[in-house]
């Protein structure tokens, strides 16, 4: 009997096993399942929260992700790849070593599983973020397979130590390795000098990559026993570049021994190198000769970067300044400033840019001198550097070069500079010096004060607009309208009215429309204007700057004065309100529509449409006007248009108004409607 109910309780103990295990395997299902919902993540923020639930699911709920993952294109494991790449860069910076270990177990445990090859890569990736010494012997099997060795070779080297190089030295020892040039390459980067005969077997019997690889790896043992093979490489490409890169490899073996305190060694070799470089095809083997000459010796390499800025190769040249930017001290500085009368006048352009790139103040006096220089590109350099060098400071000394010089390219040059430091107390030196100035100096200066936009100098410009010299006078005219305040609208309209020339007349008219526009209200912009217009003997040049300010009272003006006018006066008005900046000017051209003149009947009505098309009104308002216009679209080309305007505001109401037109008449109009209701994008139910 005792057995008997030993027998049942085992028997039901173990039910109850199976049916919490049960139960903990659907929990597992429902949190992952809850997981896999909520990416991907919106933030950071949240990603790392999510990444914490999915370690907190255990290995089993980790596992279970893992797991869905399929060979690409056979089905989509979308979300399960992102988990577990967002998971693995979460704990590879993770402060608990236990954690990233853990997951590296993993992933070595499905990698080794993995019978389809996308799948195995997959895992294979996520130890180059969290992969340990642990994983590497794993790896060493997958140094040699083509498919996955690349990848291998990444996390090993990510993994470093010393089994890792090890295994990946390993690699090369075979007569066969798929990835021999991504070895060396890794084993280069990671310093490793052991493999020195490995390389030059690979360069003397490896592909093109191979060769590349190989040549970059001796270069970066900086091995006595690698000098024979760079120089007979570089030899062999005629010192020109060439796919495998020899001199470029040839110079790096030179900079890293040179590093290493051979500076004699480095020198032979840069000096070989720049020696047989003597073409423009082999201007950059010459300058990285140059650069690792830089790098090794510093500012003892300052006579050779002064000898090459003298260089007939603008490349070299360049190169040269470059380079010198890295050798800082004043010391520096004054040799370069020395060398500027020993170089030919391009140079000393090239020079003086530098010098200002540079920032050093003891080059100051230099840019004043070769401000007066006949050279326009040197006096142009000195005045940008001058700018660079002395800020604020410069000002002053500009402004004295400017009115000494008569030279419209310098003076170009000075106030391209002087707009890099101008601040308000420069501007008001600008206003000070211009009574001072004389010819093209004088419109330099004004240009400067326009540039600064700052309506407190309208009155010193406008002194102006009446000069005998037709620079000055253009200059100032054209001016204006970057100076001009709500304020000056009277003396603009009292100096519109003594001007005969058309451009003048133009730029007076754009000047008085900005300083009208300066009003905030957009109801009271053309209040000036309006209360001059009645007893304006320039009626006619102050119509188009109504156009500009708009407004109701405005179009009224002006539609009436169309009305009454003469043939010129009606041209002139029917211009403007065909281009009113605003929607006020609509009843206007509505009634010259409407009047079937021949004239003016058809431009109004396609300028209603225009205007109709970007007005500040709601869709209801703008149908409505579409249907006031309808009366006299009689052409079915007119009748068109206005289908394709209401097409444009996607109401149900302005679909309905076209579906009137199915029955038009004319095939035109029918093909329009049909056309505007296919595009139409309506709201929804």
């Amino acid at each position: 009997m005792k057995r008997h109910i030993f027998i049942l309780s085992v028997i039901a103990a173990l039910l109850l096993t199976t049916s919490l295990r049960s139960q903990d395997i659907r929990t597992v299902e429902e949190g992952v399942a809850g997981l896999l919902a909520k990416l991907p993540a919106d933030n950071q923020d949240l990603a790392g929260s999510l990444m914490e639930e999915m370690y907190a699911l255990g290995e089993e709920g980790r596992s279970l992700v893992c797991s869905m993952v399929v060979p690409a294109g056979t089905g989509d494991d979308t979300k399960a790849r992102y988990a577990i790449s967002s998971l693995t860069f979460h704990l590879s910076g993770d402060d608990k070593p236990d954690r990233k270990a853990e997951w590296e177990r993993q992933c070595l445990a499905f990698m080794k599983k993995a019978s389809h090859e996308e799948v195995r890569t997959f895992f294979l990736r996520q130890l180059n973020l969290v992969g340990s010494a642990a994983a590497a012997e794993a790896l060493a099997d997958f140094v040699s397979d083509s498919a996955s060795c690349d990848d291998a070779v990444i996390a090993l080297q990510y993994i470093g130590g010393d089994e890792a190089v090890m295994i990946m030295a390993s690699g090369l020892a075979s007569d066969v390795s798929p990835c021999a040039a991504q070895i060396m390459v890794a084993l280069a980067d990671m310093r490793y000098t052991g493999a020195i005969n490995d390389y030059i077997r690979w360069y003397e019997k490896g592909s093109q990559a191979e060769k590349s690889a190989a040549l970059y790896a001796l270069a970066s043992a900086a091995d006595p026993a690698a000098l024979p093979v760079l120089t007979r490489a570089s030899e062999n490409a005629g010192y020109m570049w060439e796919p495998t890169g020899a001199v470029q490899a040839l110079l790096l073996y030179a900079k890293n021994i040179g590093l290493a305190g051979d500076v004699k060694g480095m020198e032979k070799i840069t000096g070989k190198v720049m020696g047989r470089s003597t073409t423009s095809e082999t201007s950059a083997q010459r300058l990285t000769a140059m650069s690792v000459t830089v790098a090794v010796k510093g500012k003892d390499a300052l006579p050779m970067l002064l000898e090459a800025a003298d260089d007939p190769d603008i490349v070299i040249r360049g190169g040269a300044l470059r380079l010198t930017n890295s050798l800082p001290g004043s010391d520096v500085t004054s040799k370069w400033i020395r060398s500027v009368d020993k170089v030919h006048d391009e140079a000393k352009a090239e020079i003086l840019f530098m010098l200002g790139e540079r920032g050093d103040a003891i080059a100051v006096p230099l840019m004043l001198e070769s401000l007066g220089s006949d050279s326009q590109d040197l006096a142009r350099e000195a005045a940008a550097a001058l700018a660079k060098l002395e800020g604020a400071m410069a000002v002053d000394p500009l402004l004295d070069w400017i009115l000494k010089s008569d030279s419209e390219d310098g003076h170009m040059a000075a106030a391209n500079a002087l707009i890099t430091v101008l601040d308000s107390t420069g501007i008001e030196r600008v206003a000070e010096r211009l009574p001072q100035s004389a010819g093209h100096s004088t419109v330099t200066l004004i240009r400067l004060l326009a540039w600064s936009g700052n309506d407190e100098y309208f009155p010193t410009v406008m002194s102006y607009v009446n000069s005998p010299e037709p620079g000055i006078r253009a200059t100032a005219i054209t001016s204006l309208a970057r100076l001009s305040s709500y304020d000056d609208q009277g003396a603009l309209m009292t100096l519109l009215e003594t001007l005969a020339d058309k451009n003048e007349i133009e730029e007076v008219q754009r000047a008085l429309a900005a300083a009208a526009l300066q009003s905030p209200d957009p109801q009271k912009r053309s209040d000036v204007i309006l209360e001059s217009y009645g007893k304006s003997k320039i009626k006619l040049r102050l119509v188009p700057v109504l156009a500009e300010t708009g407004g109701e009272a405005a179009a009224k003006t002006v539609f009436k004065e169309f009305e009454a006018g003469n043939a010129e006066t009606r041209d002139v008005c029917f211009d403007a309100l065909a281009h009113w900046t605003d929607h006020t000017a609509l009843p206007a051209l509505y009634e010259i529509t409407a009047s079937g003149n021949k004239t003016f009947s058809r431009p109004a009505f396609d300028a209603y449409l225009r205007s109709l098309n970007t007005a500040s009104l709601d869709r209801e308002r703008k149908l409505q006007l579409i249907k006031d216009i309808a009366p006299h679209a009689l052409a079915p080309d007119t009748r068109s248009e206005l289908i394709l305007l209401a097409g444009t505001l996607n109401t149900r109401q302005a679909a309905q108004y076209i579906s009137s037109f199915m029955t038009d008449d004319s095939e035109e109009v029918r093909k329009a409607a049909e056309e505007a209701l296919a595009g139409m994008k309506l709201p929804d139910e």
